[in-house]
């Protein structure tokens, strides 16, 4: 027991020792008959008796509390009876929770020094809890602080050491004298319970500021005669330092020795004393200097230096009357600025002078008056001291004020003035930060609540005492009237209120200042004090069973079970849950704090259907216990099983076996009866199976087809996958797979064939003889294959047999060859294999006979065209040096160089390979460069020839490109387009190039084949990518000069020998050839060429590649059309242009025109949207699809929009079939605009009309597969098609036609993707009105009566005669001057520009009109013929203008009398040999917008240039590309 105890007594009386040993012997005696009454049986141990868990945790019976805590017993090897504890759960229970008190809180005085650095101790707290650490007895502390307060301590959270987080200053300005800090001390106990503490931290004062003196330098007089001990000057020094630190002691000394003993200074005062009589005569200065030194541990000092002028004797310093040191008392609410502090005469001294002048001499600190805090007025000889400023007692309780006088001679005194500010009560007391206390339910009256601070700023005693009292609750609660301390005056109970709220009264000790009635200051606060629970109160299940019906067992690991739910009115416990019993495997979790059940293995139903849960609800002293019943609901997760079967067959090659080949059976494990029907669907699961191969509801697995053993497509052995799928294939169906493997018996059905490289070379002039051995193969086995025997095939030619023949396995050579007679032979070989019956297959083999120099080479010519793209061609090999030669492998035998070894700046040459390169910087340019060549062979001796190589440069801008025509030839190579033709005859790039010029209308210069190449995204060679442009001065548009190929693709084909396969190039044409999803074409350029060589013509043309992009829209530069302007990411638009980058957004329809427009992009999902105004009830609005039938290529899609009977129809075909979309709940021709929108994606395809959102208004179908995607590269065609679309439907067999109606009215805003048309400039356009400016006819009936109708045609018949009157006037008129008919009236109407740019609008054409002989001499006196020319051939034939003109330029070159610049200006034209350039200058400085020059087509044929530079339609008056003009200029 000693032992026991002897830690517990220390610090306690032996009294309270006694008491406590008595209580412990007393419950020691009593231990087991207590825990029996509760329920508890307690065999005792032979030597031992009950085991003292902790001292602090004995309870008594009663439920009371001894002073030292609660008390538990319990015995050992106790067995459990109740729910209170069990054998498995023997742990510390805590029935009380105590709250955490400052034993010492009013004994803290804690101080730190100023200036200390930060983390600086300052003293440490300690509140004591008396519940065990675990369970509410371990404490944080933690300060209490108001919002944003910036705490100026840091506290240890576990050990309450308080350290500094600022540095402090008590001095001048911040006078940080005194800071309160209130602690809170918090423990972990349920609830959480804390005490607080507000404890004053004193800043001690430290010696850091020297004195200071009032004044930076001091300068005054004194008098020849001064008498001795008077008063000269006084200096004054403040330190702003506290206690000694502040006080000040002078020291005067001379700095000169002249001035030794002169003057004395008062070391507590300052005033300086005159010492000694002054001998001096007036003008000398005594210099001195003072130093000021503070009494602090270690001594700062400041000096001074002073002037004391001496002067003559009746020069009198002024004085003060009275004495110096004056005294005043304020009280700190002193407000009276206009009445005198204090009052200071002073004489001047100088007889006849009075006037003076006051100084009051502000200092350096606020002591001295540095703020301004007190002012000086003057009237006559006094000087009037008066408050400047208000006084603060607990800021600055002492002002030292200096007042100056001096006369007009600059003598001075001066004296102090002493102001003592006294204390007055005007600070209310404030509370600190604490706001909240607690104490728990069922303690004793006189248990400490919290305590409360409140702090008054008052400077004083007299005026800071605080007492404290309760405004309310005063039968509950009692405070401490001197230190704040809250205690009870009765037990709470929780459960009957669980706070109150408490007034506090905090009130000073002194009449207050701020009140007349004579009341003291008092402070207020309201303090919430909560009642703390205790875990008196059991928990309990809402539900002693709780049921959770159908969990799958297919659930997810933590999927959600259940949820349990157990009430404990206690707040200080938490009630914990936890499964006791039956949950087998762990199968599922509770979350301890919610109740949450949840799935935590796998579950099976298979093995158990149901599980029984027994959950417990602790809330740390007792428990509740209830039942989770949980029902396993059956779900597909097992997948079927096969029955074993026979997995390996053998049948016989393309055969059909009748029948089954193997039946297979399956079934599914989640069925438990295996005679029931397992619902197991079968099938095969490789597609390319699946059309020869099928399997039965029964498992049957048949042929469709014959099975093939041979390659290429064909296997020896077959492995075929079955897949089984439980539940008839539904949507949550389980599968399985399984295999057969079907061995094919081998049937002799393949023919052998030649398995070599070729060709077989041989060279020429070799003696005959074994050229190869022959070597076959046969996709059969071995049985039906070799050995082969091989023959000449009796396909063979006479000239085959003669000169070849086999024998066994050996080719063999009859003759000697040339290659120079016959490069390649084609050999047909006969092969037979050993298979029973025998087959034989006949193969060619290719031999091709080498080539020996035999041949001395000739002079040779060739010719290199060149496209520079831009003028930015690199470095460019553009062709080989050609000599005549039949020899063709002989160029190692050859050497090259320049004719005389003078090369061409522009170019350079490979000595070796003949190669030329076109160096950078080549501009437009034809270029003739000479060449030797040097051959020498063991069969040719040494020999030289001269070379030519004709180089024609052309550069080719990028609108050229960008605004190119396209086609896909099949068929061809690249060399081969490019060749000449046999005897001398154009290449094909020749007769392309002049078809275009003939169905387009244009010469033949302004059209250019730039790009000739083979795609990179084709491997087939036999596919040639070629681009074309034509211009006048604008450049065709892409979508025209497509549409006219395409409308002349059988005469173009016919003439080349090939086949267009694809008119626009379109990568994204064949679906997913390029992209599984959206493709976008893009045309890459690249300034490197793209070069064909062949022997006489090389072509090095633009690298001009489209590429797939896989996505919707290709992000586009901005480009401001029609003169607008970038800003930022817009365009700011001129009137009139009102799209997003200042498109026209408008055109107009007759119902016979149509427009031409580009393509639309493959998406995935789209959107067109534009507004119609319709005037006729039918007609075609748009159509995007083939312009010709191209059976070749086979690309069916098209989309196309029609009114019909006046509403909106759309036709849509990906390709493999045709489906409708009509909306028929708005009309569109009621005269109004309407917006149309369709959509399209793979799945849907939508029209809207409108934006109706009404079901009537839902015109939704789906697209006819498989082909997901809308392609097409046709061009959008508006208003009406260039084509007989029943010409295109018929050939492409689709179900549904678009009508061949042409629209008439108005369409506008069309847009693709958010991308607006630009519908008021179509690449090609028949009779439309650009932005709808023009409108279109409509037939108006209106109804008229009688009168009105015979007034109209009164009217009309007055201004028929008028108008007769005025043409026969007309003709009379021209009568009369017939005879004088003047060119010039005829011609000053026309707008013209010509040579020199000079406007001319005067000038003779008569010169034109002269005939001229044979010399070119004027035939003159002859009447002008007025017949056609004698001679000028058929109409057709193209006349020789140039010749015409030059003879006219003779004529008048001789002419004296004929104006020089108006004959430069008759004879400017454009075309061959016309020095003065392009006239394209005529379009400087206007927009081609606002021209119009297509009336030049129907000026004739002499003006078809002009016409093709500036009209956009060709100059034929009806476009037909089919006619072609002929051109008739020179």
């Amino acid at each position: 027991m000693v032992i026991i105890m002897k830690g517990f007594c220390r610090g306690h009386t032996w009294r309270h020792i006694l008491w406590t040993t008595a209580l412990f012997m007393f419950l020691l005696a009593k231990a087991d008959d207590v825990l029996q009454q509760d329920g508890y049986h307690h065999p005792r141990r032979s030597h031992g008796g009950a085991r003292l868990r902790h001292l602090r945790h004995l309870v008594d019976r009663s439920g009371s509390h001894s002073a030292y805590g609660n008390l538990e017993v319990d015995a050992l090897e106790s067995q459990p009876k109740t729910t209170q504890l069990t054998n498995t759960e023997k742990r510390l229970i805590v029935q009380d929770n105590h709250k955490p008190v400052f034993t010492n809180c009013s004994q803290y005085a804690p101080t730190v020094k100023e200036e200390e650095p930060s983390d600086t101790y300052v003293f440490t707290v300690k509140a004591v809890d008396k519940d065990p650490p675990e369970a509410g007895g371990t404490i944080t502390y933690t300060f209490v602080s108001a919002p944003g307060e910036r705490l100026k301590f840091s506290i240890d959270p576990e050990s309450g050491v308080i350290k500094t987080r600022h540095m402090f200053d008590r001095d001048e300005p911040t006078r940080e004298k005194e800071v309160y800090l209130t602690v809170r001390a918090t423990d972990n106990g349920r609830p959480q319970l804390d005490d607080a503490c507000t404890i004053k931290v004193i800043i001690e004062d430290i010696n850091d500021n020297p004195p200071v003196f009032d004044k930076v330098s001091y300068r005054e007089s004194v008098p020849q005669d001064q008498r001795l001990g008077k008063e000269v000057m006084r200096i004054s020094a403040t330190d702003i330092d506290d206690g000694n630190n502040s006080i000040v002691i002078y020291k005067l000394e001379p700095k000169q020795d002249v001035d030794e003993g002169y003057l004395l200074i008062d070391a507590n005062t300052g005033v300086i004393f005159l010492n000694r009589t002054i001998d001096h005569s007036p003008g000398h200065v005594f210099r001195m200097r003072a130093t000021a030194t503070d009494q602090g541990p270690e001594h700062n000092m400041a000096s001074i230096d002073l002037e004391i002028l001496v002067v003559d004797s009746q020069k009198k310093a002024p004085s003060f009357s009275s004495p110096s040191g004056l005294t005043v008392q304020l009280k700190e609410n002193y407000n009276d600025f206009s009445t005198p502090i204090a009052t200071l005469t002073a004489v001047s001294n100088i007889p006849g002078e009075s006037d003076l002048q006051f100084e009051l001499v502000s200092g350096r600190t606020q002591q001295t008056n540095s703020q301004k805090t007190f002012i000086l007025e003057t009237v006559g000889p006094k000087a009037l001291v008066k408050l400047g400023g208000f006084l603060d007692y607990e800021s600055i309780s002492e002002y030292m004020l200096t007042v100056r006088v001096q006369n007009k001679y600059n003598l001075a005194a001066t004296t102090t003035v002493n102001i003592q500010v006294e204390d007055v009560n005007d600070n209310i007391p404030a509370f600190t930060e604490v706001l909240r206390g607690s104490v728990l339910e069922n303690e004793p009256p006189g248990t400490p609540v919290m305590q409360v601070r409140a702090i008054d700023a008052d400077g004083t005693e007299a005026n800071n005492q605080v007492t404290y009292t309760l405004a309310d609750h005063t039968d509950l609660f009692t405070i401490d009237s001197k230190t704040g301390n809250i205690t009870t005056l009765r037990t709470f109970d929780r459960e009957e209120k669980d706070f109150y709220n408490v007034k506090v009264y905090a009130t000073d000790n002194s009449p207050s200042s701020l009140y007349s009635d004579g009341s003291h200051n008092t402070g207020q606060q309201v303090f919430r004090i909560e009642i703390a629970d205790k875990n008196d109160n059991p928990p309990r299940f809402t539900q002693k069973i709780y049921i959770a019906e159908a969990i799958p067992e297919d659930s997810n690991i933590n999927s959600p079970v259940t949820e349990v739910k157990a009430l404990d009115n206690d707040t200080a416990s938490t009630v914990k849950y936890s499964i006791v019993d039956g949950n087998t495997n762990d199968a599922f979790v509770i979350e301890d704090l919610t109740g949450k059940i949840r799935v935590n293995s796998k579950l099976d139903y298979e093995n158990i259907t149901n599980y029984t849960l027994t959950v417990k609800a602790d809330d740390g002293n007792v428990h509740d216990v209830a039942k989770v019943v949980i029902k396993i609901e059956n779900v597909n997760d097992n997948p079927p099983v096969f029955l074993p079967y026979n997995k390996n067959i053998t049948i016989q090659e393309e055969e059909i076996v009748p029948g089954c080949i193997v039946t297979l059976q399956a079934y599914d494990p989640d069925i438990q009866d295996r005679m029931a029907e397992q619902h197991i669907e079968y099938f095969v699961v490789k597609e390319d199976q699946q059309m020869l191969l099928q399997i039965s509801k029964n498992g049957c697995l048949s042929q469709i087809k014959p099975l093939d053993r041979d390659p290429p497509n064909g296997f020896s052995k077959w492995q075929v996958l079955i897949a089984a799928n439980d539940e008839d294939g539904g949507p949550t169906s389980l599968r399985n797979n399984t295999e057969v493997v079907i061995t094919l018996t081998d049937i002799n059905d393949n023919a052998p064939f030649l398995d070599m490289i070729q060709p077989v070379k041989w060279d020429e002039n070799q003696q005959p003889g074994i050229v190869v051995q022959l070597n076959a193969r046969d996709y059969d086995s071995e049985q039906n294959g070799p050995p082969f025997t091989f023959r000449i095939a009796g396909t063979a030619t006479d000239d085959i047999t003669n000169k070849f023949s086999i024998t066994g396995e050996n080719l063999e050579a009859l003759v000697s060859f040339d290659r120079e007679d016959q490069k390649k032979y084609m050999i047909p070989i006969a092969i037979s294999d050993s298979g029973v019956p025998s087959m034989t297959g006949t193969s060619t083999l290719t031999v091709e006979i080498g080539d020996v120099n035999d041949n001395r080479m000739k002079e040779g010519h060739s010719s290199i065209f060149v496209y520079n793209y831009k003028g930015e061609a690199p470095n460019t090999e553009i062709g080989r040096v050609y000599v005549e030669d039949p020899d063709d492998w002989d160029l190692g035998d050859k050497h090259f160089s320049w004719k005389d070894g003078v090369q061409h700046q522009n170019f350079e040459l490979n000595y070796d390979t003949g190669m030329v390169t076109m160096l950078h910087g080549t501009t437009n340019n034809s270029f003739l460069l000479k060449f030797t060549v040097t051959e020498e062979a063991p069969q040719i001796p040494r020999h030289s020839v001269d070379a030519t190589v004709n180089v024609t440069v052309k550069e080719i801008p990028e609108e050229a490109v960008d605004k190119s025509g396209s086609v896909r030839m099949f068929g061809i190579t690249a060399e081969e387009f490019i060749r000449p033709g046999p005897y001398g005859t154009p290449s094909k790039h020749e007769l392309f190039r002049a078809r275009l010029a003939r169905i387009l209308n244009v010469s033949l210069e302004n059209v250019d084949v730039f790009t000739v190449l083979h795609s990179p995204h084709n491997s087939n060679t036999s596919l040639l990518d070629v681009r074309f442009s034509a211009h006048g001065s604008p450049y065709r548009r892409p979508e025209k000069l497509n549409a006219a190929v395409a409308l002349n693709k059988a005469s173009i084909e016919q003439e080349l020998g090939v086949t267009l396969l694809m008119i626009n190039i379109d990568e994204c044409l064949i679906e997913k050839a390029s992209c599984e999803s959206s493709c976008t074409n893009f045309l890459s350029k690249s300034n490197t060429p793209s070069a064909v060589y062949t022997n006489t013509t090389s072509f090095v043309g633009v690298q001009a590649v489209v590429d797939p992009m896989c996505t919707c829209t290709v992000p586009a530069p901005l480009v401001c059309l029609n003169g607008g302007t970038p800003v930022g990411t817009t365009c700011e638009c001129m009137e009139g242009f009102e799209g997003p980058r200042c498109e026209i957004i408008g055109i107009g329809f007759y119902g016979s025109g149509w427009a031409l427009y580009p393509t639309i992009a493959a998406c995935d999902e789209a959107r067109l949207t534009l507004e119609l105004a319709p005037h006729k009830e039918d007609g075609l609005v748009f159509y995007v699809g083939p312009l010709v039938p191209n059976p070749t290529l086979d690309v069916r899609d098209f989309m196309s929009l029609e009114i019909d009977r006046g509403y909106a129809r759309l036709l849509m075909d990906y390709g493999s079939g045709t489906v409708s979309v009509e909306q028929r709940q708005i009309k569109l021709t009621d005269g109004k605009s309407h917006k149309v929108d369709i959509l399209w994606s793979r799945t849907s395809i939508e029209l809207k009309v409108d934006n109706c959102q009404m079901s009537s208004c839902l015109s939704l179908t789906t697209p006819q597969g498989p082909n997901e995607f809308l392609n097409v590269n046709g061009p959008l065609q508006l208003g009406g098609t260039v084509v007989n679309l029943n010409d295109v439907a018929n050939s492409m067999n689709w179900t549904r036609r678009p009508t061949t109606q042409n629209f008439a009215g108005c369409i506008r805003n069309l847009t693709v993707n958010d991308k607006t048309y630009n519908l008021g400039e179509p690449s090609d356009s028949k009779e439309v009105d650009p932005d709808c400016s023009r409108g279109v006819a409509r037939a108006v009936s209106f109804g008229i009566n009688t009168n009105f109708l015979v007034a109209i045609l009164v009217c009309i018949a007055i201004l028929l005669i008028l108008l007769l009157a005025v043409v026969v006037h007309r003709r009379r008129t021209d009568d009369l001057y017939k005879d004088t008919d003047d060119i010039r009236e005829n011609i000053i109407n026309y707008e013209d520009e010509g040579g020199g740019e000079g406007d001319m609008t005067g000038y003779d054409l008569n010169v034109l009109r002269l005939m001229y002989d044979s010399n070119g001499q004027p035939i003159l006196g002859k009447e002008l013929v007025k017949a056609p020319f004698v001679g000028r051939g058929a109409p057709d034939e193209v006349p020789d203008i140039c010749g015409f003109l030059d003879g006219k330029k003779k004529v008048c070159d001789n002419d004296p009398e004929t104006n020089p610049f108006d004959d430069v200006r008759h004879y400017a034209y454009e075309g061959d040999g016309n020095t003065t350039g392009s006239l394209s200058s005529l379009a400087s400085g206007t927009d081609e917008g606002d021209l119009n020059f297509d009336y030049l087509s129907n000026f004739g044929p002499r003006f078809r240039k002009l016409a093709d530079m500036y009209g956009e339609d060709p100059s034929d008056e009806d476009e037909n590309f089919n006619t072609p003009a002929s051109e008739s200029w020179c």
